[in-house]
């Protein structure tokens, strides 16, 4: 599972990063962002999708709710697709093969279980890189007309870090395979799982944080400042 995660790059860094890695207009314009230090579901996320032809940034609301669903209370249930059967699932298959983006991070928690407890652990790149998060996204419409954009991350099984950590982690896409991801007019299923992989061990590293972080109400640096040993 992931529950919960950072997007703390300053903006002009963020901006310089996006400029290169995306096809997206505008950027400086269309970018209302501050960084974020303990990201909810519930809550706003940066993501980005596209048209095939042109990347789009804007913020969705992390909690998936399908178009059919009957209120969006079901998506403080979804905030995580198993990649393993995403296409199958009547909830995200649509979305699967129509409606893909990424969200944005450098970093997320999780929660180490012990004998009586579990510990708060940040999970980033070892030079605090950017990277990409594979999601799906739905557009839902309450009964008033009102337009809800709402997204999932999809997860994987872990990789050696992970898996002393967690039994899942976040599908974290390989740079050359962002846009592969992006493009509607892939449809090519086998494709398109082959890219929801766990990712490289070698580039990854964890440390224990404060508790602070189990509550999403605190949001400063100090929840992914590393415990002192």
């Amino acid at each position: 599972m992931c529950g919960r995660f950072v997007l703390t790059l300053d903006y002009d860094m963020l901006v310089d990063i996006l400029k290169g890695r995306f096809d997206i207009e505008n950027i400086a314009s269309n970018l209302d962002y501050i960084p974020r230090y303990n990201i909810a579901p519930s809550q706003q996320v940066l993501s980005v999708a596209s048209n095939g032809k042109k990347d789009r940034i804007g913020y969705l609301r992390w909690g998936f709710v399908p178009s059919w669903a009957k209120d969006t209370k079901i998506g403080y249930k979804m905030i995580n697709a198993r990649s393993e059967s995403v296409e199958t699932k009547p909830s995200y298959k649509k979305s699967f093969i129509h409606n893909r983006c990424v969200i944005l991070s450098n970093g997320f928690y999780e929660w180490k279980k012990e004998e009586n407890s579990k510990k708060p652990m940040f999970i980033t790149m070892k030079n605090n890189k950017l990277f990409c998060m594979a999601g799906l996204y739905s557009i839902y419409y309450t009964k008033d007309k009102q337009k809800i954009s709402t997204c999932t991350i999809l997860t994987t099984t872990p990789n050696t870090l992970m898996s002393n950590i967690h039994n899942r982690m976040p599908v974290i896409l390989n740079k050359d395979d962002e846009k592969s991801w992006l493009n509607p007019n892939i449809k090519d299923i086998t494709y398109l799982k082959s890219l929801l992989k766990p990712y490289p061990t070698s580039e990854m590293e964890a440390y224990e944080v404060s508790s602070l972080v189990n509550s999403p109400k605190n949001e400063s640096p100090l929840c992914s400042k590393p415990v002192s040993s």
